[in-house]
């Protein structure tokens, strides 16, 4: 990232000021000095405010702690705002009080609903966020992260920012709730399986009694009679006998008819004897009253004969009716036949039920199975982005260059006497020459050395990840707590990180101050009634 320029108004102890960052050679040294005090001195006239301005204007957070009511100059009367121009067309506005942030890419409003939406956006298009800009900007006393003094988990995870894998633990975070997701779903399937077996074993049990059941009224009837009954419905039975009943009235009626109808043709036809035996003894004849009854019995054997026949075929055809409708059961069976029918009607619910429950079953074993495998493939994919994984894998191959690139700095700082190596889970091994040491026995002055070192390794770890580096760097205060021996190697590390960072030098120490000031350019920062005002001095020995 690119740092172009920044309007500081009111924040901090700073009234108005502004910087051109590319008005500056490649090294500046910060000035300072508060009228404030007495006697004068540097201590307190904000130099590392021109920081927390920076980081205020990206990220909306300074540095130092400090509160909404210390940040807004209290000794001012303007609106306390940072405007910051970066990568040469994007600009970010920020003030306080109220709270507002302001985006603009090539003087287009980019600005969104809130200013968490917007601050998302702004670290998406720089690809940055805070901890990775301070990382690569300050260097000294705003530094809040020691790398060497970190537990493992803690160095795993300032390794997984500079890296930008933190995709890797978002893609992981995923993953895990997917595979709770489906062991959750699992758990139901296996529950609805279960229910289902239970419901099938139920039927099952209540399929195998009814059957035992309808065994045993089988037993009670004949082939025959079975046969009928699983043949016909209650209802059919019942209008079957119904319509028997019915048709054998009839017969019996036809056959009283036809039984009348004989014994009336026998009286006929003995009356005609009668008559006939009654005929005259001299000329064989009968009376002419005789003759007509004879005639009309004649007349009425000869109708009677034909209705005779038809009854005979109407009784053979209701004979035939009554064969067909006949129902080879009794009354007493009535009750036995209605709850086998009853069994039977039972039994074909239960066994379209269990038809039914087990596809539901099949279908559960299916969804179960289904979430098993996919429980099973998220758990490979959860071990293997994990630290374990592929974070261990990255860290495992970026460490020969960050062990190189932390002994290229300590080569500075040190003269070559110290080296460090991390192994994979990011132990380092100091060594003083070729003997082993340990971080903790170190003096303050070697510790900040090797420190220094470490961090200036991680930070061109940004290199790899492709994360914004700024293109200037504050050195503020690191040569605290140094000799001379390490002052010079300060004086060495920061010819060679000039060349290719602006490097801005906040530094109390006149030895140092005194090796850098004839080719550096100067940065004024001046305290005067509680107000700060910031100048650039450039070298005039350039």
């Amino acid at each position: 990232m690119k740092i172009n320029k920044v309007k500081i108004e009111n924040f901090l102890s700073i009234g108005n000021a502004e910087i051109d960052f590319e008005d500056f050679s490649e090294l500046v040294l910060v000035e300072g000095k508060n009228l404030d005090t007495n006697p004068t001195s540097s201590n307190g006239a904000g130099k590392s405010s021109v920081i927390e301005a920076l980081c205020f204007a990206l990220f909306g957070k300074t540095i130092r702690k400090t509160t909404e009511k210390s940040i807004i100059n209290k000794y001012t009367k303007g609106k306390c705002r940072v405007t910051l121009t970066v990568n040469d067309n994007v600009v970010i506005e920020r003030t306080k009080k109220p709270p507002r942030l302001v985006v603009k890419v090539d003087d287009e409003n980019v600005t969104k609903d809130g200013i968490a939406s917007t601050q998302k956006y702004l670290e998406k298009v720089l690809n940055i966020n805070q901890s990775v800009f301070m990382a690569s900007i300050v260097f000294g006393q705003g530094i809040k992260t020691n790398f060497l003094t970190s537990t493992p988990d803690e160095k795993r995870s300032i390794i997984q920012n500079f890296l930008n894998i933190s995709d890797l633990l978002s893609t992981r975070s995923k993953i895990r709730s997917l595979k709770s997701a489906s062991l959750n779903e699992k758990k139901v399937q296996t529950t609805l399986l279960d229910e289902s077996l239970s419901r099938i074993d139920k039927m099952s049990a209540k399929i195998k009694e009814l059957g035992t059941t309808k065994k045993q009224i089988n037993n009670l009837f004949s082939a025959d009679k079975i046969k009928f009954i699983e043949n016909h419905s209650l209802s059919e039975i019942q209008e079957r006998e119904r319509t028997y009943h019915e048709l054998d009235l009839v017969y019996e009626q036809t056959a009283q008819t036809r039984s009348r109808l004989r014994s009336d043709i026998e009286d006929a036809r003995m009356r005609i004897k009668n008559y006939k035996g009654g005929a005259c003894e001299h000329c064989s004849k009968v009376s002419y009253r005789i003759w007509e009854l004879m005639n009309k019995d004649e007349e009425f054997i000869k109708n009677a004969l034909v209705s005779l026949d038809e009854y005979k075929k109407d009784m053979s055809r209701l004979r035939e009716q009554l064969d067909e409708c006949e129902v080879p059961i009794t009354v007493q069976d009535f009750e036995t036949i209605e709850f086998f029918k009853n069994i039977d009607s039972e039994l074909k619910i239960l066994r379209d039920q269990k038809k039914d429950q087990q596809k539901i079953k099949r279908k559960h074993m299916k969804d179960m199975s289904f979430h098993q495998k996919r429980h099973d493939l998220l758990k490979f994919w959860d071990v293997a982005f994990s630290e374990q994984g592929l974070v261990r894998y990255v860290i495992r191959n970026i460490l020969s260059f960050f062990n190189e690139r932390a002994n290229y700095y300590m080569k500075f700082l040190t003269a070559g006497n110290f080296s460090i190596e991390f192994d994979e889970t990011l132990k380092e091994e100091v060594y003083l020459k070729d003997s082993l040491v340990y971080y903790e026995s170190l003096s303050g002055g070697e510790k900040k050395k090797v420190s220094l070192s470490v961090m200036l390794a991680l930070n061109d770890l940004l290199l790899l990840s492709g994360k914004s580096r700024a293109n200037i760097v504050f050195f503020d205060e690191i040569a605290d707590s140094l000799d001379d021996e390490g002052i010079k190697g300060i004086y060495e590390l920061i010819k060679e990180v000039s060349e290719v960072k602006k490097m801005f030098i906040i530094s109390h120490n006149d030895y140092l101050i005194g090796m850098i000031e004839d080719w550096a350019d100067l940065l004024k920062v001046q305290k005067k009634k509680n107000i700060t005002t910031i100048k650039k001095k450039s070298n005039a020995h350039i």
